[in-house]
């Protein structure tokens, strides 16, 4: 388990806390910091944050086609 504000990085606080309140449809401001995430949950944010971060893949479409 790990609290939010266990989080030392300020930026991946930040990106956290706003990735989470998407997932569940509220406001970041609402996310306290004494909320716990599983290492499951907190896993799968990781993996969003890194998807959204990495450059989307070359379109290997022909236009000949």
């Amino acid at each position: 388990m790990i609290r939010i504000r266990e989080i030392a990085d300020p930026e991946l606080k930040r990106r956290i806390v706003a990735a989470l309140a998407e997932r569940r449809g509220m406001s970041p401001a609402a996310v306290p910091e004494w909320f716990e995430l599983d290492d499951a949950d907190f896993v799968d944010l990781l993996n969003d944050l890194k998807e959204a971060d990495a450059p989307s893949p070359p379109d290997l479409h022909d236009p000949r086609e």
